[in-house]
């Protein structure tokens, strides 16, 4: 009986170590272990370690099948939805046991992270990753949303490829950007914008990780240069990061870049030099290499016009304007740069117009840059103002001729430039110039009436210029008619309708017009001399002699 009793005891005790012995092997990671072997055998997967083997690809895949298959009967089984009959990964037991221990969630979480291996580790080495039914279809989805340009519901289908199939279609990054702008439109504050503004960065930046290398029209140069431009827009703030981009963009796109990113990286070249942050030969130098690329950029679409043979030669045409706006963008905003000091742009340009002393581009530049930035004493503009002239004569040419030779002191030279200005020229704005110009010259050489027939001109071709009339009031001033003092006096009522006048038409002299007035108040005639010579307010004065013009009495 004794015996009995013992061995009772001893199969109870056995039965429950067995019973310790198969609570032990429901771990997750043991049932893991015997359900999906290979995770822990050839397809094990150690992040940030395992190299990618190709030829295991459809086997990886099949295990990722296998993994989604079990999650989901673990999700049906939570949600009580799962019995033994639809059961095939797990048995129902095994699921009842964990459930009862507390540990059915950590092995969801499990099947999740070997699921995450696998689609981490293909993501970057297959067009269509771990799951390659499910990114069709995804991706099938997300092209008809965008066929129908319906952003809203692409983006769901989107953001599931762009996380997990970043390689299955370059479209995803293409309409990616328009799809984050879209949301960046919908944003009302800047802390709501910064986390679509780093989603953006990310898709140029995959953009570049997946396709830069086999896209040839849409290479590393391409997307850097969209990069940048959308970082100098979000991102102002971050100059040296979109400086980098732009100009690397530049450097490596050379004459294929668009036409756009050189004026942005233009820009981000005087943003750095007014941030203190490069000095003033780079921004010459950059300058230089922008202005060049953009030159061959535009010989070579004038080319494509030249041939004739464009399907679409408004658009082709079309370029050709953008390049041009940009030449004169570019230009504009080195010339207005604080950093295009003389001395700079004589070093920068001086080499260049000694190795190029024919290149007309180069001379038209030389000149007109020059010319903006006042550094005409400069031996180089001298030497490519005549050389321009000599070579293409233009209205750029004659004006910047005409200008330099004033400062020598040669006006019947300089004014003969003007006139050739006058001829080239096609706005009347500048035809008023050039005649204002050609009167100042007559003026220095004391032929007042052929100055004023000059002024006169200009007016005539610019109702709203100012500085015409004051150079006329000026002359009156310093040559007023009369025999004695009284006499001469009257023309000071002249001189201030001259001055009066100018500032109406053209209130940006009215300051130094103001100043005029006032000298010259003081010499017109007072009321009782004018009435010792019966004059009186209101009438009438003639002014003779080389002037010749009427007046009205006033006190």
């Amino acid at each position: 009986m004794i015996k009995m009793k013992s061995e009772k005891l001893a199969l109870a005790f056995s039965a429950v170590l067995l019973s310790g012995s198969m609570a032990m092997a429901q771990t997750p990671e043991d049932v893991i272990k015997a359900k999906f072997p290979e995770t822990a055998g050839e397809l094990a997967i150690i992040p940030g370690k395992t190299t990618y083997n190709k030829a295991l690809k459809t086997r990886y895949r099949e295990l990722y099948a296998q993994l989604h298959e079990g999650l989901d009967e673990v999700e049906k089984f939570k949600l009580g939805g799962a019995d033994a009959e639809i059961l095939s990964v797990f048995d129902l037991k095994t699921l009842k046991d964990m459930q009862k221990a507390g540990t059915i969630d950590e092995l969801e979480g499990q099947l999740r992270s070997e699921q995450h291996k696998i689609s981490d580790l293909m993501r970057e080495n297959e067009k269509y990753g771990a799951d390659s039914a499910f990114c069709v279809r995804q991706l099938s989805m997300f092209s008809e949303f965008m066929k129908q340009k319906n952003l809203k519901d692409a983006y769901t289908p989107w953001t599931v490829l762009i996380k997990d199939y970043p390689m299955c279609s370059q479209n995803l990054y293409s309409h990616g950007v328009n799809i984050v702008k879209a949301k960046l439109q919908q944003c009302k504050t800047g802390s709501e914008q910064q986390p679509w503004i780093d989603t953006l960065m990310m898709v140029y930046d995959n953009r570049i990780k997946f396709f830069a290398k086999t896209s040839k029209l849409y290479g590393e140069a391409y997307i850097l240069g969209r990069k940048g431009v959308d970082m100098a827009k979000y991102r102002p703030a971050m100059i040296d990061a979109y400086y980098e981009t732009l100009n690397k963009s530049v450097d490596l796109g050379k004459e294929a870049t668009e036409v756009a990113v050189f004026q942005t990286a233009m820009k981000s070249v005087v943003d750095m030099y007014n941030a203190e942050k490069i000095d003033a030969s780079v921004v010459v130098d950059r300058y230089l290499i922008i202005t060049d690329l953009l030159q061959k950029k535009r010989a070579g679409i004038a080319e494509r016009i030249a041939g004739g043979k464009e399907k679409d030669p408004a658009a082709v045409q079309k370029q050709l304007d953008d390049c041009n706006l940009v030449i004169t963008g570019v230009d504009g905003l080195f010339s207005n740069s604080t950093a295009a000091q003389c001395e700079t742009l004589n070093m920068a340009f001086e080499p260049r117009f000694k190795q190029n002393p024919d290149d007309i581009d180069l001379l038209r530049k030389i000149v007109n840059i020059l010319d903006k930035k006042g550094c005409t004493d400069l031996i180089l503009y001298e030497d490519a103002t005549i050389s321009l002239t000599a070579k293409e004569p233009s209205e750029l040419a004659c004006r910047s001729l005409g200008r330099m030779l004033d400062k020598k002191g040669r006006y019947d030279e300089a004014i003969d430039n003007y006139k050739k200005a006058i001829e080239f020229a096609t706005a009347d704005s500048m035809k008023a110039n050039y005649n204002y110009s050609i009167a100042v010259d007559l003026f220095k050489q004391k032929q007042f009436v052929a100055a004023r027939t000059y002024c006169n001109k200009a007016i005539d071709l610019n109702g709203q210029y100012g500085q015409p009339y004051i150079l006329i009031a000026t002359m009156y001033a310093q040559n007023p008619v009369g025999e004695d003092g009284f006499e001469k006096s009257k023309t000071y009522w002249l001189v201030l309708d001259k001055l009066n006048r100018a500032k109406a038409v053209d209130p940006s002299v009215t300051s130094d017009v103001n100043k005029l007035i006032a000298t010259y108040k003081g010499h017109c005639p007072n009321k009782e001399d004018a009435f010792m010579h019966s004059i009186e307010a209101g009438n009438s004065v003639t002014i003779g002699g080389w002037i010749g013009e009427t007046t009205t009495a006033r006190f």
